[in-house]
């Protein structure tokens, strides 16, 4: 949970710095933009079931390293995106503790006997022994 929050603090430092820093308006706009985008998706990732989100944020870090370069910002500016990059980049990558299953996501509607099939029915259980069962 704990890099989740942090990436949250990240992202609302993202948001503020630019106006005490007066960055140029690209700079400022680029960090505008991702700043919600990186709250966003750490906040969604927060619970279990949503873990996955956290991959989103590591194509944002990713963003904020190549972004000076691409839109060709500022050495402050470029200093305080790459090093919150490299930041939300790492600590996107921690899964965190994973307490309870929850079905076996999209995967699951490709598998023969899902996870939560399996968890209902007993494991001999065949879907053709179901047209005997009585209604």
């Amino acid at each position: 949970m704990w890099p989740r929050i942090v990436n949250i603090i990240i992202g609302l430092s993202l948001m503020v710095i630019p106006t005490g820093l007066r960055f140029e308006k690209t700079a400022a706009d680029n960090n505008h933009i991702t700043g919600p985008v990186v709250i966003t998706f750490a906040i969604i990732s927060l619970w279990e079931i949503n873990r996955n989100v956290r991959w989103l944020n590591l194509a944002t870090g990713w963003w904020l390293i190549l972004s000076p370069f691409i839109l060709d910002l500022s050495p402050s500016a470029t200093k305080i995106d790459v090093s919150a990059g490299i930041v939300i980049a790492i600590l996107s990558l921690y899964k965190g503790n994973i307490k309870n299953r929850y079905g076996g996501g999209w995967r699951s509607l490709f598998q023969k006997y899902p996870l939560h099939m399996e968890a209902v029915e007993p494991p001999d259980f065949k879907p053709a022994d179901r047209e005997s069962l009585p209604v």
